[in-house]
């Protein structure tokens, strides 16, 4: 772009065209240079990161983001594992539906339960008075 606002010297018309990509010139080498910094500062935060989690940042200077292939690993495999382990949870529920009961077999249970632990707080209480 700046060759070709050099070309404005030697034309005689589209001036409002040199005049534009001038104005458009400006604002390009601004946000250009706003990018630099933040590629800069997040580069920085990916070294940060990879000295953190990996300990030599300087052996990966050739390849600065190896660190995301590394999570990306990390990641796969843990959802795998979820997937396992949710699987198996299903398996154990699955089984665990065999020994359902109906509401009035539980309640049989129940009260045969309270009954047995009622005896067997009488039998403590006989106990404790003996002494």
């Amino acid at each position: 772009m700046k060759s070709i606002l050099l070309l404005e010297k030697q034309c005689t018309q589209g001036q409002n065209f040199f005049a534009r990509m001038r104005d458009f010139l400006k604002e390009a080498e601004m946000e250009i240079k706003q990018v630099r910094c933040d590629e800069e500062r997040a580069l920085g935060r990916v070294k940060e990161i990879t000295e953190y989690f990996h300990g030599d940042a300087a052996k990966e200077e050739a390849h600065p983001l190896r660190i995301f292939m590394v999570v990306r690993d990390f990641l796969s495999m843990l959802d795998h594992v979820c997937k396992e382990v949710s699987q198996q949870d299903r398996t154990v529920v699955g089984s665990a539906r065999s020994f359902r009961m109906s509401a009035t077999t539980a309640m049989a249970n129940l009260k045969m339960y309270g009954q047995h632990a009622r005896d067997d707080d009488d039998d403590d209480d006989e106990d404790s008075w003996s002494l």
